[in-house]
Parts: structure tokens; C-alpha cells; sequence
């Protein structure tokens, strides 16, 4: 495709409302579902029983939710996406190692940026006079282990998410470069979950997704590495809760030892693995990005990412006051 900057901008601008569709209309989606679930409730009929109990039972509300916020969302997000083409490509295979290699490279920044971002948050919270705990979201839904959101958290959301940045929006941005491509939808992963601590290493994790889906022409691997990478955190947190209940603050206390030397030499094996194959990895997409352009700086200055960038913001913005 030849990279002009007419085309830069207009792919770029329909990307980004895609993305600002999916988060403006999960707002809308909230409303819709709060509206359903106070009319499901209140009816006596047989049928609107069974639909209480769906919205109600720990096995399937967070589900019924997130559908509801969420799923449709990507209905008219993929819509305005048919107005681009999109690369295809021979699907290629991932061996076992390098699924590994790229599982302890995704925990290991996760964890570290995770850490940056509290420490970020900690400092915020000096200032703004709020609780760090509340300024990130996976606190809160690290201590609901309903069996809804474990299938949501460790699988229905790492689906939906890995369909739309490595699948919807990986695929069209990859016309003009993969490096380009895989910043790109990087960057709007992290910025996609509206806070602090999750954008640092949503940022970072996403451009190891991004990699595997430029590598293998597929998103089957980003999928089982993100529902892989939640399910461990999951797990950890679950874990904890376990200890404590079991053993109380003793074993809680050992749990939590055991957990600090595991994460620090997962850590130290993601700097590692950083070390040995960063270079190649980045060579690798810059090898398949096309001759330098001075109109891909419009991948970034466009209307549909200043929309989104915007609409992220105020989620950010949430959090911190």
C-alpha cells in the first residue's frame, strides 16, 4: 500500500472511533444493563424468573453484565471497522518455548510496571487526598471470586479484548507497517483500561501480544497468553485468600513471602528473556514496517485518537479524584 498521508489519516481516524465507540457505548451499555436488570427483577412472571436468576446467580451475573456493557459494544465498533481491508496472511505456528519464553516475559513487565504504577498511584493519593486502593479497579475485583467473574477475568474478557486490539484493530493497522501496528494497538490497549497502573503494563503486555499476532498471523496465541497471563494473577490473589482463610495471618504471611520471591524471579526472567531477544524481536518488526514515512506521526495526530484519547482521560481522570 502506498503511504501517503491522506491514507494515514483516514485509517487511523476510523480506528480510533472504533475504539471510542466500544468505550463510549460500554457507558451506554451500563446504562441499558442497570435499566433490564431493574425490569428483570421486578416482574413475578415464570420466564422473567429465569432471566432474574441469570442476572442474579453468582455463576452468571458478571457475565450477563459484561455482555450487556461490553459485547454489544463490538457490534458497532466492528461495523465501522468493514470500511477498511484488513492483511491476510498464511497462519504460522508458535513452538512451545517461545509461548513460555513470551508467558515470562508478559508476567515479568506486567508485575514490574505494575509496581511503577502503584508507587505512581501513592504518590497521586498525597496530593489528591484519595485511597491508592481505589484508584485501581483490579483491587476491587481481585476480592469477588464469584464464579462469573473468574470466567470473566481468566476468560470471556481475554477473548473479547484480544478480538478487538489484536484482532479488529492489529489487523487493518498492520497495512501501514507491523511495528507501526503493533505500537499502535499497544498503546490503545493500555490506555483502554481508563487507569494508572493497568496502562503501564497493559501498554507493555500488549506490545508482546502484538508481536505474537505480527508472528503468527493469528490471535489464537494472544488469546491463550492473555487468558494464561490473567489466570495466574488471578490464581495469586485467590491464592491468598485461600492462605488466610486456611492458616490466618500466619500462613497468610508465608504465602505472601513465597509470592514476593516467585514474582522477583519471574521479573528478573522477563529482564532476561528482554535482554536476549528485545533486539531481535524489535528488528523483527521493523524489518516488516516499510521505509520510513514522516506521515506516520498522523497515526497518533488524528481525530478518532484524540477521541479516544480524550474519552480515556476522563476515566483516568476518575480514579484519581
Amino acid at each position: 500500500m502506498e503511504l501517503s498521508r491522506r491514507k494515514v489519516i483516514i485509517t487511523f481516524t476510523i480506528l480510533g472511533l472504533s475504539a471510542s465507540i466500544l468505550m463510549g457505548f460500554s457507558h451506554l451499555g451500563g446504562t441499558i444493563y442497570e435499566s433490564v436488570y431493574k425490569f428483570i427483577t421486578s416482574q413475578e412472571a415464570g420466564g422473567y424468573r429465569w432471566l432474574s436468576w441469570l442476572f442474579q446467580s453468582p455463576w452468571t451475573d458478571v457475565l450477563v453484565q459484561y455482555v450487556l456493557v461490553l459485547g454489544i459494544a463490538h457490534i458497532p465498533a466492528y461495523l465501522i471497522l468493514c470500511l477498511l481491508p484488513k492483511e491476510r496472511l498464511p497462519l504460522r505456528k508458535l513452538s512451545a518455548e517461545d509461548f513460555m519464553i513470551c508467558i515470562v516475559a508478559s508476567l515479568g513487565v506486567g508485575y514490574l510496571l505494575n509496581f511503577a504504577g502503584i508507587f505512581i498511584n501513592g504518590y497521586i493519593a498525597r496530593f489528591t487526598g484519595k485511597d491508592p486502593m481505589t484508584m485501581n479497579p483490579v483491587v476491587e475485583m481481585a476480592m469477588d471470586f464469584t464464579p462469573a467473574m473468574l470466567i470473566y477475568a481468566c476468560i470471556l474478557g481475554p477473548i473479547m479484548e484480544e478480538v478487538m486490539f489484536r484482532g479488529f484493530l492489529l489487523k487493518r493497522a498492520r497495512l501501514f507497517g507491523d511495528r507501526t501496528a503493533v505500537i499502535y494497538t499497544a498503546v490503545m490497549f493500555g490506555l483502554m483500561h481508563g487507569n494508572i497502573s493497568q496502562c503501564l503494563y497493559a501498554t507493555a503486555i500488549g506490545l508482546v501480544f502484538g508481536y505474537v499476532a505480527v508472528k503468527t498471523n493469528s490471535i489464537r496465541y494472544t488469546i491463550l497468553l492473555h487468558i494464561s497471563v490473567n489466570s495466574f494473577s488471578t490464581l495469586v490473589a485467590l491464592g491468598e485468600s485461600i492462605a488466610y482463610g486456611v492458616g490466618g495471618e500466619i500462613l497468610s504471611m508465608l504465602y505472601l513471602i513465597g509470592l514476593l520471591l516467585t514474582i522477583v524471579f519471574i521479573v528478573v526472567c522477563a529482564v532476561v528473556i528482554l535482554i536476549r531477544y528485545g533486539k531481535y524481536w524489535y528488528l523483527q518488526l521493523t524489518y516488516h514496517n516499510g521505509p520510513p514515512s514522516e506521515h506516520k506521526i498522523f497515526v497518533y495526530l488524528n481525530p478518532g485518537f484524540a477521541i479516544y484519547a480524550v474519552i480515556c482521560a476522563i476515566e483516568f481522570l476518575s480514579y484519581i479524584f
